[in-house]
């Protein structure tokens, strides 16, 4: 938690720069980009509940934090090198800076976006390169990364509209996890998405949307389940996804938090590879929409 509130508090500077037109060094962003690798080595579960921890106020910021923490855990799973996942990281803390020179009236409006605000919206990637552009010593990648995090691999993105092997690779993991935090964040204008709902949804785009087999990797990565799903049991208890079981993997550990009145119990940890309920395997029932219910789950995940 103290890795990611201090990468949080670095990309608050840095994008409060950005708008100001002061100068900035990447490069002061590296110590806490490795933080965040050697978080996600230590623990990677904790980094994807770390992800879960975004303020509603602070959705340019916390959004470009969770990025770079999901692509590192994705790059992980992908087995990229240690100098790999440095920069993967560095790419997707910064690929939103653009929005730094986005008039915020646009950044921040409470519902659809006019035809022309979208395209001032889909400003932000070359904008963005633009800004990185003139950092000294940046890996082209990271750079592709920036400018084509919304291209899609049927070409309908922007802002070329580049298809398949012309997208970077860094951009292939960034775009699939981009996507994901959006999704499960919420929105002025908009309710987050449950994890399970998330990945079903992109797992729909992926022949249109992403690299051939990386939402695979990504759904394989974060788990059937992933940590802070919001699910209900057998037994009718609600509780909340703390850890996968890689043995048994639609059977992770959940702390269960709510009876099936939905009234506050004293917190346990079931693991549901073991767990029994009047002679039967205590199973995941359905996984909920937390917002449905107007639960906030952060007050749990470190309880």
């Amino acid at each position: 938690e103290k890795v990611y509130n201090e990468a949080l508090g670095y990309a608050k500077n840095f994008m409060d720069s950005v708008r100001q037109g002061k100068p900035v060094d990447y490069r002061e962003a590296v110590p806490m980009v490795d933080g965040v690798i050697a978080s996600v080595f230590r623990n990677e579960r904790a980094g994807a509940t770390l992800c879960k921890l975004r303020r509603f106020d602070e959705y340019t910021y916390t959004h470009c934090i969770n990025v770079s923490v999901l692509a590192v855990i994705l790059g992980k799973h992908l087995r990229l090198s240690k100098k790999a996942l440095r920069m993967l990281g560095i790419a997707g803390l910064f690929h939103d800076v653009g929005k730094a020179r986005i008039p915020e009236d646009i950044l921040n409006k409470p519902g659809r976006l006019s035809d022309r605000e979208f395209k001032v919206m889909q400003g932000h990637t070359l904008e963005g390169f633009k800004i990185m552009q003139e950092q000294k010593g940046l890996h082209q990648e990271i750079l592709r990364a920036v400018l084509q995090h919304h291209e899609r691999y049927d070409g309908r993105g922007y802002p070329q509209g580049l298809k398949g092997p012309d997208i970077g690779k860094f951009t292939r993991i960034v775009s699939v996890v981009d996507v994901y935090d959006a999704l499960t964040s919420k929105r002025v204008y908009k309710d987050a998405l449950a994890p399970t709902r998330a990945l079903g949804m992109m797992y729909q785009w992926r022949l249109s949307d992403f690299y051939p087999n990386s939402v695979e990797h990504f759904i394989k990565c974060m788990g059937v389940y992933p940590v802070g799903s919001f699910v209900k049991l057998s037994d009718g208890s609600h509780g909340i996804i703390c850890d996968d079981n890689p043995a048994y993997l639609l059977r992770p550990r959940v702390k269960v938090i709510l009876d099936a009145q939905m009234r506050q119990v004293p917190i346990r940890v079931v693991d549901l590879a073991t767990a029994q309920h009047e002679g039967q395997a205590l199973r995941i029932e359905e996984c909920l929409n937390p917002a449905d219910y107007r639960i906030d789950l952060s007050r749990y995940f470190f309880a």
